[in-house]
């Protein structure tokens, strides 16, 4: 099972969160975060997971992996130059926190995070265990204590889908970002034949900026509007 969370943007982590939900409890959705029910689940949402995703984790306590959808906008920043909304990594340093399997009340804790491509798991790691590719592109954050108003809050927003679905559901929108993708390289490629076209036509424009008057379609147009009385003579 997957639990995930539809935090409306707005909101981020102010006090108002509960206010801002409609009286069916629905909200207009920005913020989509998940994670799995336990650690036997970690495995299959990392490897599911849309690459640019971002995994959060408390730094050396065991707990299920929190995840940030990231916006299809923000895939093409590089991780160095990924600046979080400072309420969004609140929500999430929250849940994150929250979501120990011991110590949840402990205070002073580290929360990391780094893209899902950076996290892998091998065959010899112990149950949801994972590692990184590059401990360089960790970045962290510092909770000073359990926020429960704001946790209570959240936990009004908190939802579950079977796991099977939610992989559905990161496989039809990773096809579909992948499908923009090409849609946006294949405009730029034709944006760029027009430029290198009218550069072109403009190369040849400054050799020759009178071509365009004696080719043979403009001369047989001059002749075609002489009045039928001219002769060569009224030029001199």
């Amino acid at each position: 099972m997957v639990y995930y969370f539809e935090v409306p943007a707005s909101s981020a982590a102010s006090d108002d969160l509960g206010d801002l939900l409609g009286d069916d409890g629905s909200s207009s959705v920005l913020h989509y975060i998940y994670m799995g029910k336990d650690k036997f689940e970690n495995e299959p949402l990392v490897e599911k997971s849309h690459p640019k995703n971002v995994w959060f984790h408390v730094d050396n306590l065991s707990l299920a992996h929190l995840y940030y959808q990231l916006p299809s906008e923000l895939h093409t920043k590089s991780f160095d130059s990924l600046e979080l909304d400072p309420e969004l990594l609140k929500i999430m340093g929250q849940l994150t926190k929250a979501n120990l399997i011991k110590g949840s009340k402990l205070n002073n804790v580290t929360i990391i995070y780094t893209p899902v491509e950076n996290v892998y798991s091998n065959g010899e790691m112990d149950v949801g265990t994972v590692t990184f590719k590059n401990s360089k592109k960790v970045k962290r954050i510092h909770v000073s204590k359990k926020d429960s108003i704001l946790i209570n809050k959240l936990n009004k927003l908190k939802k579950e889908m079977p796991i099977q679905e939610f992989v559905a559901s990161q496989e039809d929108r990773i096809q579909t970002l992948q499908n923009e993708k090409r849609q946006r390289e294949r405009k730029l490629q034709q944006q760029f034949k027009e430029i290198l076209s009218e550069k072109q036509k403009q190369r040849e424009f400054n050799k020759d900026p009178y071509a365009d008057l004696f080719d043979n379609g403009n001369l047989n147009s001059n002749n075609e509007n002489r009045n039928e009385n001219w002769v060569e003579e009224e030029f001199w």
